[in-house]
């Protein structure tokens, strides 16, 4: 098979016009345009191989934002830390989860800008911590996430149950599940090397009194404490995301006792879920989860949200927070399968959208930074470069569902990739000014209190570790016209 050479793209010498988006549509001189002759070559600067004559002026849109330096208001505010607040009122610490937001900031956010009866959004809603403050507040909310487990612990979480039923239905199910005897062992891809066997019977007896469970919500709720001691009780490392097993030596000794783990954690959560089911039975405040991908359109009328408060992923899930590999094994515990085991693929960044490598240039600090990094690594640029272009994304639908005037919280943290900052607080700032917002300003906070590991993975190599971010930006950003 004959190999097709990308076309290399000369830089280019000097522009020939201001590159204003509606002449830009209209220019018949594009095989000569600066701005799309720079673009090309940057790309090919990256190691991009899929790049032909295909990108035409349409790839310039927004293009007038491209050379304008923005001076942005930024600040360290201490106040902001939390770091001797209690983050577990609720139910916010009814399962673990990466990276989870915690309930001051988001809380305190919709307090400063959410209007009387406004209606809150978050588009990676994760374990449903801004639902919740949104929830105890009054305001109706929308949570989309792709990841099924987040969205089963958010729906958990903001729904009120009556104590004295579930502490009746834990002992049906401990009975239930004692009883049970030679039962069936799932199907699923290395269940004896993450299980042992006396794990695997117990938590299927589990699985079977659970199921028995006539009423949804509180199937539900015994479903995520079925999710914790599936983690639990696997042969997993504890304190890690990523799935990495127990060392030989140790698995010899370790015998986790699964009814054990998991009536104690039933406790836990029905003592979290009192607090809410006194305070909040009966609420009519609306809370609608949707699976959905905020890159696409969503079921979320055209400006119909006043407030978005948010934290995407950091990056890729490859090298930052798995929250596919830590999802998997609850999720083939509860059944799930295919698309649906594939977070870490599905999530930002997880593949690279060369039909919309413009979204990418669209922001100067990311340009200048994927530069940087291309010269030490071509793939990891382009990986980088894939996150920030399905980021981008979910800008064009956050536009189309936030009101005018509406406000967008984004709370970001900026990695390091092959020893290089990557400013995604500067990047979404740019992203958003494209795309019809105003900053306002960037509040710099600690995070002593989010659930991160203390290292990760830059190379995604085992073994070799650099340190997180103990830093995290909270990006405030006005809808200021339709654009």
């Amino acid at each position: 098979m004959k190999s097709v050479r990308a076309k290399i793209y000369e830089e280019a010498s000097e522009p020939c016009c201001i590159a204003i988006a509606s002449q830009c549509r209209s220019c018949k001189e594009k095989d000569a345009c600066f701005i799309l002759r720079d673009q090309l070559s940057f790309y090919n600067r990256l190691g991009i191989s899929q790049i032909d004559d295909a990108i035409d002026s349409k790839s310039l849109n927004n293009i007038k934002h491209l050379w304008k330096d923005s001076v942005r208001t930024k600040k360290y505010d201490p106040s902001w830390n939390y770091s001797e607040d209690n983050t577990r009122a609720y139910t916010h610490s009814i399962h673990p989860y990466p990276a989870m937001m915690i309930p001051q900031v988001a809380g305190r956010l919709i307090d400063m800008y959410a209007k009387p009866k406004a209606v809150v959004f978050d588009p990676f809603c994760g374990s449903g911590s801004v639902l919740l403050e949104a929830f105890i507040r009054g305001y109706d909310s929308y949570g989309i996430d792709i990841n099924p487990l987040a969205l089963l612990i958010s729906k958990v979480k903001i729904t009120p149950l009556d104590c004295k039923d579930l502490y009746i239905e834990l002992e049906k199910i401990l009975k239930k599940a004692s009883r049970i005897k030679n039962t069936k062992k799932p199907n699923f891809f290395n269940i004896d090397y993450w299980f042992k066997p006396e794990v695997v019977s117990q938590l299927t007896a589990l699985q079977i009194a659970i199921k028995s469970i006539k009423n949804k919500n509180i199937k539900d709720f015994f479903n995520v404490v079925f999710s914790f001691t599936v983690r639990a009780s696997s042969n997993t490392r504890n304190g890690e995301f990523k799935l990495y097993r127990i060392d030989d030596d140790k698995l010899n000794d370790y015998s986790p006792n699964v009814l054990a783990i998991f009536k104690k954690r039933v406790q836990e959560n029905i003592i979290a879920m009192s607090d809410l089911w006194g305070k909040y039975r009966g609420s009519k405040t609306k809370v609608n989860i949707l699976n959905e991908d905020t890159r696409h359109k969503t079921r979320i009328k055209d400006r119909e949200v006043d407030i978005v408060v948010t934290s995407p992923p950091y990056g890729d899930s490859k090298t930052t927070v798995a929250y596919g590999q830590f999802s998997r094994l609850s999720l083939q515990w509860l059944g799930f399968d295919g698309k649906n085991l594939d977070v870490d693929n599905q999530s930002l960044g997880g593949r690279l959208d060369v039909k919309n490598l413009h979204m990418g240039y669209t922001s100067p600090n990311l340009r200048y930074v994927l530069d940087l990094v291309s010269r030490v690594d071509q793939k990891r640029a382009r990986e980088v470069l894939a996150f920030y272009i399905d980021l981008n994304k979910c800008f064009m639908e956050l536009r189309r569902v936030i009101k005018k005037g509406g406000i967008l919280c984004m709370v970001v943290g900026n990695r390091t990739v092959k020893g290089i900052q990557l400013p995604t607080d500067e990047i979404v700032a740019d992203f958003g000014e494209s795309t019809g917002f105003r900053h306002i300003e960037t509040i710099i906070r600690k995070i002593p209190n989010k659930r991160m590991p203390s290292k990760n993975s830059p190379t995604n190599k085992r073994g070799i570790l650099g340190s997180t971010m103990t830093e995290e930006n909270i990006v405030i950003l006005e809808k200021w016209h339709e654009h």
